[in-house]
């Protein structure tokens, strides 16, 4: 699909947002991890820690992908 310039920076801007609020659930989780004595608690927020981590990744992944797209547009 093809995106504007207006469009590709506007979700960069909310990348730019959602990508710190993945690493703040990360260390939420992680720190939580260590409130917990039992394997199986520990586990369960060492998991949603990880899944946190693949967001971020991903997101960071789209992000190159907009920023060039946007400067595709630009060198136009």
């Amino acid at each position: 699909m093809d995106y504007t310039l207006e469009e590709l920076e506007e979700m960069k801007e909310i990348l730019l947002i959602a990508i710190p609020k993945e690493i703040s659930a990360r260390d939420f989780y992680l720190n939580a991890a260590k409130k917990f004595k039992t394997q199986e608690s520990v586990q369960l927020f060492l998991s949603l820690a990880e899944q946190e981590k693949g967001h971020e990744a991903s997101l960071r992944k789209i992000l190159a992908e907009i920023e060039d797209n946007i400067k595709k547009i630009k060198n136009k």
